[in-house]
């Protein structure tokens, strides 16, 4: 992990809360519990605060709305179940913030029906609808749809509303009812049977929690962020800022001092990957201390504070974590080089894949460690709900997971290693390297070729890197009048080139199991054929292949070309005409025609 990243998330991560946390209250368990139902802490989770936050957003562009008052109310009519109901719980929502004057709104809903409490009654009511689904006034019947139906009574709950749930949190049906109906003048009231048993009805149904009865929208964020920015003074902050700054100073100083080591050592010995990780571990160590001491004088909602423990335990085990990769690591390598020879390709890249995958697990860990312990989601639950979506990418990486298998594949046959000379779907070059997912192959263009893994397990690959020669046909073609003496000639030339000091000390070659052929095997369109074979080896006295060899494609040309000069000599001097292709034209109205074709048949010059 870069140390710029991780310093600047933790700061994020400290000051914004809208990361997601648990609030606690002070001196609190958030398992612990009373009566073994109430937990002693609220919770503020990720969710809400992020729900909060973009209310708080969207405020800022919407148009300004009064909010109804007792003087100025905006439900004050009967005419129907929905202003009916609307106009009881809008009086009733003032009456339970101490607004008492609207009582007699709400009151008035009842009709000729006189309570012997009739404030009790109304709050009775209002806490059966706090335990029910918020109320939409467009969920309720209005003035249009009375008119058109001709209803003169309404079963509002619990007929009205989705019934279901409130069956199942009570392990049986409510005690009663709420019922409107419509009178003679064409008002609608709550009737008889509601009010006097509106008591009843609640005892029936307090099992289900109430509602919170004022809505939170866009003050949760500023809620939590209030003591942070108005209780912690300059000074405060000053402290802050300058522990941290002096914690990242103290940082950089000890990550320069590693790294002076590192170059001092002038190799890339087995302790390298500790020495790499004790940087980003110490980085992180330093900066999480001098924040953790800098933040101690900000005061924190406990939302915050609970985020700021966590977030320093999660720095504390990331840092503890990038030391243990990096101690596996460095036991990868010193395996390796224990047990294998340095210029072993296998093992480099076998080490290589190891310590790619650790670093995945690694990194898996952490984040594990952080949505259950930072953010506090359920990962068995969070796995759950993404059952669906798990199984629509498992059909859409059906490919990933074969390119892994082949993955699994070139490392257990090993067709190639690292550095290799391959030719694979007409393309040349050396493999640059092996992942997970794809081998890279630079060509000889020069352009970086990936390959998926997963074509090598039913696709041919030729490993060039794997030869223990080369052998050359060389194809020497001779004009058609040269004569049988000068052919025979031109033979034991070759011959005698392909057998010289020279061309068998530079070849490597073995003259007696590998000795040079060459033959007159053709007659061709335009030339006589002479045919040599001979091997250009890698490394005769060990039977090295070409990959732990210095010998390679671009030496063979090199000795091609030694070969084909000393041909070229030796024919020259000879006086043997090497062939090209020629092509004579006679005119159909040339008198000379018949005459040059007789020459030409008696093989005499043409004028």
């Amino acid at each position: 992990m870069n140390p710029r990243i991780f310093t600047l998330c933790l700061l994020v991560g400290l000051c914004f809360p809208s990361i997601g946390m648990g609030q606690s209250l002070p001196g609190s368990s958030k398992s612990s519990s009373v009566d073994g139902q109430r937990p002693t802490s609220t919770q503020i989770g990720f969710f809400e605060l992020l729900e909060s936050g973009s209310d708080a957003l969207l405020k800022l562009f919407e148009r300004g709305q009064q909010a109804p008052t007792v003087e100025d109310p905006k439900w004050n009519s009967l005419e129907s179940p929905r202003h009916t109901t609307m106009t009881f719980l809008e009086a009733m929502h003032h009456v339970a913030l101490g607004r008492d004057g609207a009582l007699d709104r709400a009151t008035k809903t009842f009709g000729d029906v006189d309570p012997e409490d009739a404030r009790q009654t109304a709050e009775d009511l209002l806490h059966v609808f706090d335990r029910l689904p918020e109320m939409s006034s467009g969920s309720i019947p209005g003035p249009d749809i009375v008119n058109q139906t001709g209803i003169r009574r309404l079963e509002l709950f619990p007929r009205g509303i989705q019934h279901d749930w409130i069956y199942r949190a009570l392990d049986g049906s409510p005690e009663g009812s709420i019922t409107l109906v419509s009178a003679e003048d064409g008002a609608w009231y709550f009737d008889r049977s509601t009010l006097e048993g509106a008591s009843e009805l609640l005892a029936s149904v307090k099992k289900i929690p109430p509602r919170e009865r004022i809505a939170r929208r866009g003050n949760l964020l500023k809620t939590v962020l209030e003591p942070t920015l108005e209780q912690t003074t300059a000074g405060d902050w000053a402290f802050f800022v300058g522990v941290s700054l002096a914690g990242l100073a103290i940082a950089w100083g000890v990550a320069w001092i590693l790294h002076r080591f590192k170059s001092w050592r002038h190799d890339n010995g087995w302790l390298m990957p500790l020495l790499n990780g004790a940087v980003v571990s110490a980085w992180i160590l330093i900066v999480t201390i001098a924040i953790a001491i800098g933040s101690a004088r900000l005061h924190f909602h406990p939302t915050l504070a609970d985020m700021r423990n966590a977030l320093i335990q999660a720095a504390v085990v990331l840092a503890a974590i990038c030391l243990a990769v990096s101690l596996i690591e460095m036991a990868c390598l010193g395996f390796r080089r224990t047990f294998y020879s340095d210029d072993d390709p296998y093992a480099r890249m076998m080490s290589v894949m190891v310590r790619r995958a650790v670093r995945i697990i690694s990194g898996v860990v952490i984040a594990i460690f952080l949505i259950q312990n930072v953010f506090h989601w359920n990962v068995t639950a969070l796995l759950g709900g993404f059952a669906i979506i798990a199984l629509a990418l498992s059909l859409a990486a059906q490919d990933a997971v074969k390119n892994l298998f082949g993955a699994f594949t070139v490392f257990s046959t090993r067709p190639f290693m690292t550095g290799d000379w391959v030719r694979f779907d007409g393309e040349l070059g050396t493999i640059d390297d092996v992942g997970l997912q794809a081998t890279k192959i630079r060509l000889l263009s020069g352009e970086l070729y990936s390959v998926p893994n997963m074509k090598f397990i039913d696709s041919p690959v030729e490993n060039l890197s794997e030869r223990n020669y080369l052998r050359r046909v060389m194809d020497v073609a001779i004009t058609y009048d040269t004569p049988v003496e000068k052919v025979r000639e031109g033979i034991e030339i070759i011959g005698e080139i392909l057998s010289s000091e020279e061309v068998t000390r530079d070849g490597e070659g073995d003259l007696e199991g590998h000795p040079p052929r060459v033959w007159f095997d053709k007659f061709g369109s335009h030339y006589l054929n002479l045919r040599a074979d001979y091997w250009y080896m890698m490394e005769t006295d060990h039977g090295d292949i070409q990959r732990d060899t210095e010998r390679g494609w671009f030496s063979y040309l090199d000795h091609a070309t030694r070969v084909n000069q000393m041909v070229l000599e030796r024919f020259n001097d000879a006086g043997i005409d090497f062939a090209f292709p020629t092509q004579t034209l006679y005119l159909a109205n040339d008198p000379d025609r018949k005459l040059k074709v007789e020459r030409a048949e008696r093989q005499e010059p043409v004028s």
